[in-house]
């Protein structure tokens, strides 16, 4: 079985226009998350999904491998399925998907999302999740998701869910984590037959697509803090994170 990690980059963003290539600590912003996950201990190929040639320079530039896709495609997720597309997969094999933004990703988050898929055949997708603060249940930036008792998860919500107007007793409150690996034959499903769903687009929450087409999404409690990237004050409080990150530091004269 083969276990692909797919980063989508691309240049124009919108509040941080250019960010893939941000310098942190004298590396690009996508170099970070590339070296990181190529620490997983059950990665076996890793690529950057990308439609900009400052990229797919930058990335040949550091020794990655990058796969150039259509510039006028917007979602993260299906700029990595078009990317696989092209390396041959089996259905069964599994393709994770991780946002190029996190600069602090653990290597370990992948290797705890991916554990349903390796011990059950019957989880096509899963998510990390993580405890929300109070601070972050009014944000709608965060994902707040509430789960069965198997940690499926049954809703995801920019609003503060669970409620607490008749709260009888505190359960944890979870937010998403954007780490999401894929069986590739419901990868292939999730991105070209399953049609965007009311819920989905009233959210703006991709994930919600499974859901209300009825498949089951398995959420993975994680212990460790990531810090996106989407601002230029994001990346200065990075930055100072990477002073004393561990992980940093296994990579950090690689070149």
């Amino acid at each position: 079985m083969r276990i692909v990690i797919g980063i989508p980059a691309r240049m124009g963003s919108t509040r941080f226009p250019g960010k893939p290539l941000c310098d942190i600590k004298g590396l690009s912003m996508v170099e970070h998350v590339y070296r990181r996950c190529a620490l997983s201990s059950y990665t076996t190929d890793i690529f950057v999904a990308a439609c900009d040639p400052e990229i797919e320079s930058a990335v040949k530039g550091f020794g990655g491998n990058v796969i150039m896709t259509d510039p006028g495609i917007t979602r993260p997720g299906l700029r990595v399925a078009t990317a696989a597309e092209q390396l041959e997969l089996d259905d069964e094999d599994i393709v994770v998907v991780v946002q190029g933004d996190e600069p602090l990703v653990h290597p370990d988050m992948i290797d705890l999302a991916i554990q349903p898929l390796l011990n059950n055949n019957d989880v096509y997708v899963s998510n990390l999740i993580r405890e929300l603060t109070n601070g972050e249940k009014e944000d709608p930036g965060e994902i707040k998701v509430v789960c069965d008792l198997e940690m499926n998860a049954l809703y995801m919500s920019r609003a503060p869910i669970p409620s607490t107007d008749h709260e009888e007793k505190r359960s944890i409150w979870w937010k998403q984590v954007c780490i999401m690996p894929f069986r590739w034959h419901f990868m292939k499903k999730f991105n070209h037959e399953l049609l965007p769903t009311p819920l989905e687009l009233q959210e703006s929450i991709e994930m919600i697509r499974a859901l209300q087409h009825g498949y089951k999404v398995r959420m993975v409690p994680s212990p460790y803090i990531s810090k996106s990237v989407d601002t230029e004050n994001d990346r200065r409080q990075v930055e100072k994170l990477m002073h004393t990150d561990s992980v940093f530091h296994k990579y950090k004269n690689t070149r």
